[in-house]
């Protein structure tokens, strides 16, 4: 009876053995690993440049006529700076050009950088966080969502991934993971509001489309804008 009751001592004491090496094993193999970020979907490195073709249809209301507009846009990670907050941030210097076969043409300067887990870019002075991280936690995980006017004074506008480390083909390059970023959808009878963004791994935006309409009831476009973003090439300046 003694030996009986010895022998079960012992397999409970190796069965909470197990469940203690167990416990460890997991801490060391999961909670040990530091957390997926994805800052590398912001391109941002130094030297990087893109080129996009702009595709952009203007319903100018006071002529009552409609504008299409055809270009190509570079812009340019020129190196790091310290700003007016004492942050590091990128100079991106923005070149137009009407078609390949014309040269560049200044455009503007912008900004961005990483910050709090944030990735904000000021164009024409006005701060947008285009991507919040972690931006998931696996493969094909959406759901993070954030506030993308939360760095200026516009309205709140929740932006959201729609699809995340997703292969896509953009004009005629091929990107092996992509995030969508979904950053207003509205429609009514009488108006469409339509923003999102593509990011590639190590290149940053690929493809932006921005669609602010005024409509008739019967669907008339009264007003409003229809513009894409779409890359054509992309490289890294060589240093010199």
């Amino acid at each position: 009876m003694l030996e009986s009751l010895f022998l079960k001592r012992s397999y409970n004491l190796l069965f909470l053995l197990l469940i203690i090496l167990s416990s460890l094993y997991s801490c060391n193999t999961t909670e040990g690993e530091p957390a997926y970020l994805g800052t590398e979907y912001f391109g941002h490195t130094p030297g990087k440049w893109v080129i996009y073709n702009v595709d952009s249809t203007v319903y100018d209301d006071f002529l009552g006529e409609v504008f299409h507009y055809n270009y190509q846009v570079m812009e340019v990670n020129a190196g790091f700076f310290i700003d007016s907050e004492g942050d590091e941030s990128m100079r991106l210097e923005r070149f137009w050009r009407p078609d390949q076969n014309e040269n560049w043409r200044v455009k503007n300067v912008w900004s961005s950088k990483l910050i709090r887990s944030k990735a904000l870019k000021t164009e024409e002075n006005i701060t947008y966080i285009k991507l919040a991280f972690p931006l998931g936690a696996g493969q094909g995980s959406t759901g993070n969502s954030w506030d993308g006017n939360a760095f200026n004074n516009k309205p709140a506008q929740v932006y959201r991934i729609l699809s995340l480390h997703e292969p896509m083909e953009v004009g005629s390059k091929l990107f092996d993971s992509t995030a969508t970023v979904m950053q207003k959808d509205f429609v009514t009878l009488i108006g469409e509001e339509l923003q999102y963004e593509i990011f590639a791994k190590d290149v940053g935006m690929i493809f932006k489309r921005f669609i602010d309409l005024s409509k008739e009831v019967d669907g008339t476009i009264v007003r409003g804008v229809n513009y894409a973003y779409e890359i054509t090439d992309f490289g890294m300046i060589e240093p010199e």
